[in-house]
């Protein structure tokens, strides 16, 4: 079972349907458990992923952990992966309670540092952990997890899913998002409410790209794929205005469950986040064939190799990001070149298929010799 407690539109998300999808392929029976809401719900029972519904408030509710225990009992369940927090603290309080199945927590995001109850969960409470880039694994060692209880495979997608899309598909985006004659600029990734204060900055630091751009030359359009809600998008478009960019170079495309014709609209990709535990949208974009830049931090520096397949900027500098911007857009061999090399690098290192054979050697390490 992949276990699930958020709402579907994270790179958290969207791997664990992957992993689901791939080890089914490999002849598991898996279970895709989240809440009802989950966005990706309705895609891992199209997949014929066996769904197990677990609300947001029973996550929380100890009531619950009862008909959980048994049904892992009943269902013969091998190992237990979480993928948030509130999964990671359910599946303890299950351990204690008597739950036999095996735990194991994948970390997407870099650790901060580990309280005494996260290192009694981490290092105790769970048989494996996975770290889905070195830079997330580092972060758990210096928090205090011990260094045998963790694992580093990398987080990957399906490449075949990005490289080949269907033409009626990048069309039908085309029509409805792109601007005809001048240069399409991506970025994609949640937008959580920030401040225009300087010393609040937005989740995935929008604001950098929208500095950057504000003094760009030349004509562009700025896909901004994440932002749904009517108030995130009010937020996002006022922070745009506060640093100089002109809302009508701005394209909203919301929340969209299939991102891959968004990425053939593309001429550059931008994540200037510094604290990704990967960077999921940037291999997707590599894989379809879109050269990126990114900050150079966190996990995007194991995507990335700055000047070879991409671009790595200083976190926060702006000024950086508008000249490796101008350089892309003004060098189209420079850009042909990112992208057979950027391809590559997705097809060598983040195959998801490559990727869940790993994952299901760590697996079976930790189940009982059969």
């Amino acid at each position: 079972m992949n276990l699930l407690s958020g709402g579907g539109m994270g790179g958290a998300d969207i791997l664990a349907l992957d992993i689901s999808k791939a080890l089914k392929k490999n002849g598991h029976a898996v279970i895709f458990g989240c809440p009802g809401d989950n966005a990706l719900a309705p895609a891992a029972e199209a997949a014929g992923l066996r769904l197990f519904i677990l609300d947001r408030q029973e996550i929380t509710d100890f009531d619950a952990l009862g008909s959980f225990i048994r049904f892992c009992r009943d269902e013969k369940v091998d190992i237990i992966n979480a993928h948030h927090s509130r999964g990671r603290h359910f599946l303890a309080a299950a351990r204690y309670l008597g739950l036999k199945s095996k735990t194991v927590f994948t970390r997407h995001c870099l650790c901060g540092g580990l309280p005494l109850l996260g290192l009694f969960l981490h290092n105790f409470a769970a048989d494996l952990n996975i770290a889905v880039s070195r830079a997330v694994r580092k972060s758990l060692l210096v928090g205090g997890m011990l260094p045998g209880r963790v694992k580093t495979v990398y987080g990957g997608i399906d490449i075949e899913r990005f490289e080949n899309v269907p033409q009626a598909l990048v069309e039908e985006a085309r029509g409805k998002y792109a601007r005809p004659g001048v240069f399409n600029i991506g970025i994609v990734g949640r937008f959580q409410e920030a401040s225009l204060r300087t010393d609040k900055p937005s989740m995935k630091r929008h604001e950098v790209l929208f500095r950057a751009l504000a003094g760009l030359k030349m004509d562009f359009n700025l896909l901004v794929l994440g932002p749904s809600d009517r108030r995130s998008l009010e937020i996002m478009m006022d922070l745009a205005r506060y640093h100089g960019l002109d809302g009508e170079k701005i394209t909203p495309c919301g929340f969209q469950a299939d991102p891959s014709p968004f990425y053939k609209l593309m001429d550059i990709n931008v994540l200037p986040s510094p604290r990704e535990g990967l960077g999921l949208a940037l291999i997707e974009a590599m894989a379809a064939g879109v050269p990126c830049i990114g900050a150079d931090g966190g996990g995007i520096r194991e995507i990335i190799t700055d000047g070879r397949d991409g671009f790595l900027i200083r976190p926060g500098d702006s000024r950086q990001l508008a000249g490796k911007i101008g350089l892309l857009l003004n060098d189209a061999g420079l850009r042909a070149a990112f992208i057979e090399a950027g391809r590559k690098k997705a097809r060598e290192l983040f195959d998801i298929r490559e990727n869940v054979g790993l994952l299901e050697d760590a697996f079976y390490g930790i189940l009982p010799a059969r």
